[in-house]
């Protein structure tokens, strides 16, 4: 065991102190002790045992045979840990509640309460007992997490009296008791609290000893880019500065006279807006000299260090605000005077990790922010050393990191990369705490699957909740040059260009959707912000473009040591791989910066089953199909006609004019997903996506095969066991709130292009053997503007056979 925060006395707990008292005869239950005349209570249900020598109590009221027991036991709990008892188990309650022992004769007795809970944090627990030696209240127990207090205190039973009731509440209405021990003894003692920390259980797997499958993804990447050349983005360290001040500039008009930004849709404070702006602000007048915004980054990081303290963060997001005021407090100290930089430390002072965030420990994403902040607190000497929370939620953690690519496993693609951008910034800064070896692993594992992941545009993968928004390349951007740095320092110059690339393209992308007025668009489309196009329940123009600048300021930091590091092409614009992510249901292939991504089980809230993304490089990325149409997506889009769920795909009849998306299928239709490369070289990549189950219509097994080459996309999809008419739908876009798109169709081609401030982009879709092909007039909404559905139709029985789309850019790459 280790010492806790407080002091910790050794060997009270478990420990029989044997007493007398002259002329004291045992009670009835006295025989249940391992010590004559002590009682040993070990609170909990019927299962598991109690611990050696103590007798189990849970929730049993009071009676004279038994000799103890509750008074009422109305609204008591019990609760089960895991663990070695007494400290595993726990009888809990939120009201006074009386616990009676009786069957006793005059003296004084040694009193010993346990209190403490091996998952939570919260529980104030107070006792009220007669008699207590000195006639002093007893001291609120307030255990942290995985943390035991132990009260010992001496009471006398006076003459006449033959039972004690010890009152158990909470000044916060949650209190708790492991264990209680009474035994006789001579001498007054003072009253004392001690304080155990248990050991906190780790969730994480083989990490530090499974197999690397990124290995071979590197060296295969090495071998075939060697020769290689770019076209350099022109990007340099400085160019996140340049973005970071067009947001703040624009961002300081909408400060409000306590220093809290409003949103102006929302006409309110929204989120963590405020400290992410502080952060923001703090860079530009550590590092570009920006001292008329240090009055702004001041009382922004004033406002956001007290809502923090106090508990008042606006929506109730103070699970996000440690790391960005853990900087913004670092930069802007050395700027303002001693006394105001204090004020900052004292608020972080002055909560409680375990009472003031919000998401339960190892649950999401939110805990890794939290986690990662009180780190970088307890290096910067704001947090004592000794306080668990980050290691707590490290430990909890694990579960959710895959113990092959060290991907995040919540789900959605930008919460993959979300909680690895902060723990990634820990690790650049020298945390050397729990769980630093696993997590340096794991991150650096997926920081490499990652770049195999990226787009060869920059962007990061569609996939769930988040998608399309601007904060998902700026992740990358933190990602790759923290790894970056990293390759560096170990001599490794050319992966540190590799991460270079895929940080600056990142980037890169960011630039194309900058707004006039000097902030970006939220999402990847020209909508007018108020109309939210896009947009998730949770999305606001001012939090999600201020946390994408938090993002970059975290970035530039870390490229500092990586400025005259040369660009080299990062994966995608290579090609020649195969990657099947099969925690999230991902296949990603490119050649010679071709490249797609496969959903083999879509959540259709979000993204379609199939085919859902086709990129090639130099080319606007939403023209290429980047992003599914959803019959109902969970995401805002005005209201209108209801597309069916599809990426590029097909559909057939499952009875006269009833036809079936296979995008739509539910993931639980399919008995099994297998994937096989049949081809895997630089300009030729060749892999099949099998999937098997009883889909309707006598289709048995839907086989997609593909085949991406530098000049073009292919898929060819068969329908085992079907003989009617097929569709291939394709979603095209129309119009991305500020240019239309045109589209032609020729022959079995669809033709589409755009002119836009970075060159005009074209593709075709072209259908061969298709009866017709023909573009539907309605226009449906996804993350990147209207769509309209290009549809090519085949004549019964081709299905069994085969059709064919393929994806192609045209013209010269320019963006």
């Amino acid at each position: 065991m280790k010492t806790g925060r407080r002091v910790f006395l050794a060997g009270t707990l478990g420990t029989a102190l044997a007493g007398a008292v002259s002329g004291w005869a045992a009670p009835g239950w006295a025989a249940q002790g391992q010590t004559v005349g002590t009682l040993r209570l070990d609170f909990g249900g019927a299962t598991p045992a109690p611990a050696p020598g103590y007798v189990r109590m849970g929730t049993e009221t009071y009676t004279e045979a038994r000799g103890y027991g509750w008074v009422s036991a109305a609204g008591l709990g019990i609760r089960d840990r895991g663990g070695d008892a007494p400290q595993r188990d726990l009888v809990f309650g939120t009201a006074a509640r009386v616990f009676r022992i009786g069957s006793l004769v005059p003296g004084r007795y040694r009193l010993r309460v346990l209190s403490g809970d091996l998952a939570f944090a919260d529980h104030f627990t107070r006792l009220q007992v007669p008699g207590v030696d000195g006639g002093e209240p007893l001291p609120v127990l307030h255990p942290s997490y995985a943390q035991f207090a132990e009260l010992t205190a001496t009471l006398v039973v006076p003459e006449g009296g033959t039972r004690i009731d010890i009152t158990m509440d909470s000044p916060a209405n949650n209190w708790v008791v492991n264990s209680l021990v009474l035994e006789p003894t001579a001498d007054p003692e003072p009253v004392r609290v001690t304080f155990t920390d248990a050991p906190i259980p780790s969730t994480w797997g083989p990490i530090l000893v499974s197999p690397d499958p990124t290995a071979p993804l590197l060296d295969g990447h090495r071998s075939r880019s060697a020769d290689d050349r770019v076209r350099p983005t022109g990007l340099r360290r400085g160019d996140y500065l340049r973005l970071i001040a067009s947001e703040v500039d624009f961002w300081e008009a909408e400060q409000d006279a306590d220093g809290a930004i409003i949103d102006p849709y929302l006409n309110r404070e929204f989120q963590y807006s405020t400290p992410a702006f502080a952060h923001a602000a703090a860079t530009l007048v550590a590092y570009a000299g920006r001292r008329d915004l240090l009055k702004a980054a001041a009382l922004a990081l004033d406002w956001s260090a007290r809502e923090l303290a106090e508990r008042t963060a606006a929506d109730s997001h103070e699970d996000f605000y440690a790391p960005m005021l853990a900087h913004a407090i670092r930069l802007l100290e050395p700027h303002v005077p001693r006394a105001r930089a204090a004020a900052w430390k004292s608020d972080i002072g002055r909560f409680e990790p375990f009472l003031t965030y919000r998401s339960a420990l190892g649950s999401s994403n939110w805990n890794i922010v939290a986690a990662s902040g009180e780190a970088l607190f307890q290096m910067m000497g704001l947090r004592t050393a000794s306080d668990r929370f980050p290691e707590a939620s490290f430990a909890a953690q694990g579960v959710h990191f895959d113990a092959s690519h060290g991907l995040y496993l919540e789900g959605p693609m930008a919460y993959d990369h979300f909680p690895r951008l902060w723990l990634g910034d820990l690790i650049g800064r020298g945390y050397t705490g729990p769980y630093r070896a696993e997590l340096t692993e794991a991150l650096r594992r997926a920081a490499i699957t990652s770049l195999f992941m990226q787009s060869p545009t920059g962007e990061l993968p569609a996939g769930g909740r988040s998608a399309h928004h601007q904060w998902n390349e700026a992740e990358q951007c933190v990602t790759y040059e923290v790894f970056a740095a990293r390759a560096l320092a170990a001599g490794d110059s050319e992966l540190a260009a590799y991460f270079k690339r895929g940080a600056h393209l990142a980037l890169r992308s960011m630039l194309r959707w900058v707004r006039p007025s000097g902030e970006m668009q939220i999402v990847k489309n020209w909508m007018d912000p108020a109309q939210g196009f896009g947009y998730e329940s949770y999305s606001s123009h001012s939090q999600y473009n201020l946390l994408a600048m938090s993002m970059l300021a975290i970035a530039y930091e870390h490229a500092a040591t990586t400025e005259d590091v040369k660009e080299r092409p990062i994966p995608a614009e290579t090609g020649g791989y195969l990657l099947h992510i099969k925690p999230l249901h991902k296949v990603f292939a490119s050649a010679g910066g071709s490249y797609v991504e496969v959903d083999t089980a879509g959540d259709h809230h979000y993204d379609a089953t199939g085919f859902i993304r086709a990129h090639f490089s130099g080319h606007s990325p939403q023209l290429g199909s980047s992003d599914s149409l959803l019959a109902a997506p969970r995401y805002r889009v005005p209201s209108g006609p209801t597309p069916p769920t599809t990426g590029m795909g097909v559909a057939w009849e499952v009875s006269p004019g009833q036809w079936r998306h296979f995008g739509e299928l539910d993931p639980s239709l399919t008995q099994d997903v297998v994937v096989r490369p049949t081809r895997v070289r630089g300009d030729d990549v060749r892999f099949t996506v099998r999937y098997n189950g009883d889909f309707g219509g006598g289709v048995t097994t839907v086989e997609e095969r593909f085949a991406v080459t530098p000049r073009e996309a292919r898929v060819t999809t068969i329908l085992h066991g079907y003989d009617g008419p097929v569709r291939r739908v394709v979603p095209v876009l129309s119009h991305d709130g500020r240019t239309p798109s045109t589209i032609q169709v020729q022959g079995d081609k669809v033709r589409v292009w755009q002119q836009g401030e970075h060159g005009t982009s074209r593709l075709t879709y072209d259908m061969p053997g298709a009866t017709s092909v023909w573009v539907g007039s309605e226009e449906y909404g996804n993350h990147n503007g209207l769509m309209r559905l290009a549809v090519g139709e085949y004549a019964a029985g081709v299905g069994a056979a085969g059709i064919t789309l393929v994806v192609a850019p045209q013209g010269n790459r320019q963006i």
